[in-house]
């Protein structure tokens, strides 16, 4: 995936009021305020109030569910959606051009605290989440360092996420 493609899905999905912050690959470039390596795909948080219209921006950009993390997947509901369906909290939508959006939710709550809403061996806070970056000038919401190398605890890392947690303190 291109910058300019990340940037416009990035723009899009503001525009649809369903905020994200950027994990993974782009969340690092982003701290780090440079391209550092391709991305096959865009990894991004969301609260779980804004994940129906992130859904809906989504199928109207021409993205299908390719696929949800089983091992990690919970399915709620939220009584601010449209929908009454439950919906995943970890999973990847696929455009036909190749471009994927890797999916995770949570549910900032109004003592400050995130709950998240998806298996995983670590927690994020509300510090973690007010990092901002930049991506080709545009300042993008993203998660800290911090919690980049947490999101990086869990499974074994393959050698373009070791680069990125090298490349987070500088080792690179």
């Amino acid at each position: 995936m291109l910058a300019t493609d990340m940037i416009s899905l990035y723009q899009a999905f503001a525009a649809a009021r369903a905020p994200v912050w950027l994990m993974g690959g782009w969340g690092v470039d982003a701290l780090l305020g440079r391209e550092t390596r391709p991305h096959h795909d865009m990894d991004v948080l969301v609260d779980v109030s804004n994940l129906e219209r992130l859904r809906r921006c989504l199928v109207d950009l021409g993205f299908v569910l390719s696929y949800v993390w089983d091992e990690e997947v919970k399915w709620v509901l939220d009584d601010r959606w449209v929908s009454p369906l439950e919906q995943p909290t970890a999973f990847v939508c696929r455009h036909p051009d190749g471009r994927e959006v890797d999916v995770h939710v949570v549910r900032e709550c109004p003592d400050g605290t995130i709950e998240m809403l998806w298996n995983v061996p670590y927690a994020f806070t509300a510090a973690g989440l007010s990092a901002t970056g930049t991506i080709e000038g545009h300042e993008v919401r993203c998660l800290s360092r911090l919690m980049q190398e947490q999101a990086h605890t869990g499974y074994e890392l393959p050698a373009h996420h070791l680069q990125d947690l090298q490349l987070l303190h500088g080792h690179v």
